[in-house]
């Protein structure tokens, strides 16, 4: 039996996912949008935007004169990300459920900036699915994506997997960074600011730059498994019953206090490119 979809398994985080927002969404969000150097006026696309972290920031920049278009695959987080838009009084946003590789509207040139936190490595071909959004940029506007950093959540995600492993008596899967014969995972390409700088060039940027936003969570019980059901973590509970995911959940938290690991590290990589002039 396949196993649940990238869709599935975001809707089924759309609870959690705000919990985690004050403390790694949000900061990452406003951190994107400020380094896109969005400003008054300008229309502004956020693609792979959850409950709308970076668009919500993006909107209370632009102002009434301006405009967000959110997009994101799964329902249940783009009606969170529409109803705290209307509880902040934002009607300059507008929040959709599309495929952000097949968005229409190709060639027009019609935004100033292009968002994205946290989304490109879950796209199906991450290079020409960037690549394709580029025209939707007018000539020098730009493309600002975040990522996780080299070794964000490292410790934290190699301590989760280690307890799905025990609890389940299965193999740990393997990590981005594991050797393997097929090609290398998307984090691990674009995960330092050398790399990123890259690939964006590669795709077709040009004047790209890329710096790092410190980003570390004191380790509490309640955040930790927040950040497990409000992310893509959630997805090795998913065929799990209740039970099962109660034994991963307090061995889980027991091996972080066993491992003394006392801050989450969330550090974000945020890349900013211009859409060339033509």
């Amino acid at each position: 039996m396949p196993g649940p979809s990238i869709a599935e398994i975001f809707n089924s985080t759309s609870p959690d996912f705000d919990l985690v927002t004050p403390l790694v969404w949000g900061p990452a969000g406003e951190t994107l949008v400020a380094r896109a150097r969005v400003s008054l006026g300008d229309r502004v696309l956020d693609i792979c935007s959850g409950t709308g972290a970076s668009a919500l920031a993006a909107a209370r920049v632009v102002g009434p004169d301006g405009h967000v278009t959110a997009v994101d695959f799964a329902a249940d987080l783009v009606e969170r990300g529409r109803t705290s838009a209307y509880a902040a009084g934002l009607r300059n946003i507008d929040f959709r459920v599309d495929d952000v590789t097949a968005l229409p509207g190709r060639e027009r040139g019609e935004y100033d900036v292009i968002t994205c936190g946290f989304g490109v490595f879950f796209l199906p071909d991450m290079d020409d699915s960037v690549r394709n959004l580029l025209p939707l940029l007018h000539p020098g506007g730009r493309l600002a994506v975040a990522v996780w950093h080299d070794d964000a959540l490292h410790d934290f995600t190699g301590a989760y997997f280690a307890e799905v492993a025990r609890v389940t008596n299965t193999p740990p899967p393997p990590g981005p960074r594991a050797p393997s014969d097929g090609p290398p995972h998307p984090i691990t390409r674009i995960d330092t600011e050398d790399k990123i700088v890259g690939w964006l060039e590669s795709i077709g940027a040009e004047n790209v730059s890329a710096s790092v936003l410190d980003l570390r969570v004191p380790r509490t019980d309640e955040f930790s498994w927040s950040m497990v059901l409000g992310s893509g973590l959630r997805g090795a509970l998913a065929d799990l019953d209740a039970d099962t995911v109660e034994d991963v959940r307090v061995g889980f938290l027991q091996r972080l206090a066993d491992e003394g690991i006392t801050e989450v590290d969330c550090d974000t990589l945020i890349a900013v490119g211009d859409r060339p002039a033509d």
